[in-house]
């Protein structure tokens, strides 16, 4: 029999939430009155974060032309949202993505998730977006509702797959097909237990039906989010548990004022970017131990 919907959100509640350090890391970030100092002394409470922060910070995928060997560098670098979200990177990796699913490959996954924050910051310049950080941060943590089934529910991601893989169609629409609590609604019940911010929390729960959100405010991070989807979906086919042909939907298309040639030529750009960004995406960059590393920092 299938949980009822208080018996999921008890289980969402026991799943891992970020610790102190983290939330302290995430105010700072979101806090404009902040300054590096203080963002610094809150990720060098933690030695093993300043070492996975200090070799991100360092990936191809960054480009930087010198290395970075402090948090105060990374900080100043990349900004306080990008630091926040390589924190944040790193938690979710951690907890959620070293498990291992028989039905599910969370390397592929983690992959797909990377891409499709990529895919989204690269969109936000093409539709001259200015919050490139905060699509980042949505489009990495958009399908995480899936990981909490996975865990929660393990039968039903099962059902879900064989139903998508069988049929030929995205994840979402099997969900509909088997009428389940959706990976969006437990994705938007995950992060509004965090308190993360709204971009992320709607995003979560209206990316695979963009057209459904009725809230003007947060509907370009969506609509961002949802075409990187789209578009990482056709390049990675199956990894997310979609395999359908992926068609984006006709209020993103025209929001955008997207074409075929403007679409093609984002889709050509954003091959090569992943191309470049492979060891980004690979999720042993976000978790492999690097106590080594950490030694030296400060």
């Amino acid at each position: 029999m299938a949980p009822t919907i208080n018996e999921v959100i008890k289980k969402i509640s026991e799943l891992p939430t970020p610790d102190f350090i983290l939330k302290r890391i995430m105010d700072i970030a979101s806090n404009p009155s902040s300054n590096t100092k203080e963002l610094e002394a809150a990720v060098l409470q933690s030695p093993p974060l300043v070492a996975k922060i200090l070799k991100l910070s360092n990936s191809a995928y960054y480009a930087l032309p010198r290395k970075i060997t402090k948090v105060s560098q990374a900080i100043n670098i990349l900004g306080f949202k990008t630091v926040r979200n390589l924190a944040l990177g790193i938690f979710v990796a951690d907890s959620f993505f070293r498990r291992e699913f028989e039905f599910l490959d969370s390397k592929k996954f983690w992959q797909h998730s990377i891409a499709v924050a990529i895919a989204a910051e690269q969109l936000s310049q093409v539709v001259n977006y200015p919050d490139k950080e905060e699509i980042f941060l949505s489009g990495m943590l958009h399908d995480l509702g899936k990981m909490i089934m996975g865990i929660i529910t393990p039968e039903t991601v099962e059902m879900i797959l064989n139903v998508a893989e069988y049929k030929k169609v995205s994840f979402s629409k099997a969900e509909n097909m088997l009428n389940v609590m959706t990976h969006q609604t437990l994705g938007k019940h995950l992060f509004e237990n965090w308190n993360l911010p709204e971009n992320v929390i709607y995003t979560a729960a209206f990316h695979d039906d963009p057209e459904k959100l009725k809230i003007d405010a947060l509907s370009m991070n969506v609509y961002i989010v949802h075409l990187a989807n789209i578009s990482v979906n056709s390049i990675y086919y199956g990894y997310s548990g979609c395999f359908d042909i992926p068609v984006p939907s006709d209020v993103v298309w025209n929001k955008f004022d997207m074409n075929s040639k403007k679409y093609l030529n984002f889709l050509n750009n954003l091959e090569q970017k992943l191309g470049e960004s492979n060891d980004f995406m690979n999720l042993d960059t976000f978790i492999g131990d690097s106590e080594e590393e950490g030694e030296n920092d400060g």
